[in-house]
C-alpha cells in the first residue's frame, strides 16, 4: 500500500515520512506551494535524497478556492491507499473528494482553521478575508471526515476545541515525530556539519565562550491580548534571568537569540536596558539543519518560560541531542499519562532561570550525563510510539483490526522499555563514579 504524507508545516510529515520508509512502507511526501522556507525538506536534510520521495503540489493554502488546481492535484494522489496530513490537508482532501486517514495538526490548524471570526460586512469583501473563511468552513468539515486525530490533549486546556469541531473519530493524545534522530548520531554528520552556512559562526562562538546558552524559541511575549497569551514564550524572563546571573558570576558567558516572532525589538530593547548587549548574540531565522549544529555547540539549550509544554519544536530539538534543557515545565500535568518524563533544568521566573544558570556551571558533569536520557525518552514517546500507532492504523486498514490506544501504548512500551531501561542504568552507574 503507498502512503502519502501531505503538507510539511516544522517539518512533520517530512519526519514521519523517513521513519515510515525506514520501516519499508512505501511513503511519499507532498508539499504545499507555499510551505515557509524553513520548513522545507532541503531545511531538515543534509543529503538529497528527499527528491526520491518527495511530490511538490501545485497548489497552496490560497489557492484551494481555485477548481482547476483542484482538479490538477486530484490525479496526483491515484495509487494512494493511505493519506497522512497536516495543516490544510484536511481541506484539500475534502476538496478532492478524499478522507484523511490520519491527521496530525501543528497547532492552529486545528483550534484555529476551522473556527474563522467573522468581521462586519464590508470588512469581509476583502479576498484574504474570504480566502480565509472558505478554508475554514472546509478544514472543519475535513477534520471531521478525518478516521484518526494525533494531537497533544495538552492542547485543549489552552485552545479548547474538541466539542466545537463534533468530530466522531478518536482522539489520540500524542503527536507525530518532528526530528529525524538518526541523522544526527550518523557516522559522518561532521562532515555535513562542515558544509553548512553557519559552521564557522557557532564554533566561533563555542571557543569564544566558556558557557553558550541558546535560546531559538520565536522572540513572543510582550503585550499579547488575552486570546494569544499562550503564544507568550516567556523569553524576558529568561533575558533578565541571564543577566542576573552575569552579574553575580564571573563565568564567560553568552546568549543566543534569533531574530524571530512578535516581539524582536521589544528583546532586543530589554537586552540594551539591562546592560548585556556585549554577552548576547542575535541570529537570523535559519533552516533546522543548521541550528542543530548551533544546538550541538551549545551547553544549555531553552524552551519556554511562561507556559507550561510537555513537548514542542525546541523541547525536541534539545532531547535529540541529548543537551541539558533550560525549559518550565509543570509536572503535574503529564504524569498521570507518561510512566516517565525527561530530564530538564526546570524553571520559569528570572529567579529560577539565574539559579538552574548556577546549578549547571556547578555540577556539568551529572547534569550532561543526565541530558542523554532525553534523547531516549524522546525516542520512546515522541517517535516509536506514535509511528507504531500509525503503522497500526495502516494494518488495520488492511486487516479491519485496530488496537485501542491505551494497548498500543502498552505493547509499545513492552517493546521499548528494555532500551530505555539499560541506557538508565549506564548513565546511572556513570553518575555513581
Amino acid at each position: 500500500m503507498k502512503i502519502a504524507c501531505v503538507g510539511n508545516m516544522n517539518n512533520m510529515m517530512f519526519t514521519l515520512c523517513r521513519y515510515l520508509r525506514d520501516r519499508n512502507i512505501d511513503s511519499h511526501l507532498f508539499t504545499f506551494a507555499d510551505e515557509a522556507e524553513h520548513f522545507l525538506p532541503e531545511a531538515d536534510s543534509y543529503t538529497e535524497d528527499f527528491r526520491n520521495f518527495t511530490v511538490n503540489l501545485p497548489i497552496g493554502k490560497d489557492d484551494l478556492f481555485n477548481s482547476y488546481k483542484i482538479a490538477a492535484v486530484k490525479p496526483l494522489f491515484s495509487g494512494y491507499g493511505f493519506i497522512i496530513g497536516t495543516d490544510v490537508a484536511p481541506a484539500l482532501l475534502a476538496l478532492l473528494g478524499l478522507k484523511l486517514d490520519v491527521f496530525i495538526p501543528h497547532g492552529s490548524d486545528i483550534y484555529a482553521y476551522p473556527f474563522p471570526v467573522y468581521n462586519d460586512k464590508s470588512t469581509n469583501r476583502i479576498w484574504w478575508l474570504k480566502s480565509a473563511y472558505f478554508i475554514g468552513r472546509i478544514q472543519k468539515k475535513g477534520i471531521r471526515n478525518t478516521q484518526n486525530i494525533l494531537f497533544p490533549d495538552e492542547y485543549e486546556n489552552n485552545y479548547p476545541y474538541k466539542k466545537k469541531l463534533a468530530h466522531t473519530g478518536p482522539f489520540f493524545n500524542t503527536s507525530g515525530p518532528m526530528l529525524y534522530i538518526p541523522q544526527y548520531h550518523s557516522p559522518d554528520i561532521e562532515q555535513h556539519f562542515k558544509k553548512l552556512k553557519y559552521h564557522d559562526l557557532f564554533v566561533g562562538l563555542r571557543k569564544a565562550y566558556e558557557l553558550v546558552v541558546f535560546s531559538h524559541a520565536r522572540q513572543n511575549g510582550t503585550n499579547l491580548p488575552e486570546n494569544l497569551a499562550v503564544h507568550d514564550k516567556g523569553n524576558l524572563n529568561l533575558i533578565e534571568g541571564f543577566a542576573k546571573f552575569i552579574k553575580e558570576s564571573n563565568v564567560n558567558a553568552c546568549l543566543v537569540l534569533f531574530e524571530y516572532g512578535m516581539d524582536v525589538g521589544s528583546a532586543k530593547e530589554q537586552v540594551a536596558l539591562l546592560g548585556i548587549g556585549s554577552r548576547v548574540k542575535w541570529m537570523p531565522k535559519m533552516q533546522r539543519k543548521e541550528i542543530m549544529f548551533g544546538i550541538r555547540n551549545a551547553d544549555i539549550v531553552c524552551g519556554e518560560f511562561k507556559n507550561s509544554w510537555l513537548t514542542c519544536g525546541v523541547v525536541n530539538e534539545t532531547l535529540a541531542l541529548g543537551k541539558p534543557l533550560l525549559h518550565y515545565r509543570n509536572n503535574v500535568l503529564y504524569k498521570a499519562d507518561y510512566p516517565e518524563l525527561y530530564p530538564l533544568l526546570n524553571a520559569r521566573t528570572s529567579l529560577e532561570i539565574s539559579d538552574q544558570l548556577k546549578r549547571f556551571v556547578g555540577d556539568k558533569e551529572k547534569i550532561n550525563i543526565l541530558a542523554m536520557q532525553g534523547t531516549a525518552w524522546l525516542d520512546t514517546f515522541s517517535v516509536k510510539i506514535p509511528v507504531d500507532l500509525i503503522c497500526s492504523f495502516i494494518e488495520g486498514k488492511k486487516n479491519n483490526t485496530l488496537l485501542s490506544f491505551k494497548e498500543h501504548i502498552h505493547i509499545s512500551l513492552i517493546k521499548s522499555g528494555f532500551k530505555i531501561r539499560l541506557l538508565v542504568a549506564k548513565l546511572n552507574a556513570k553518575l555513581k563514579r
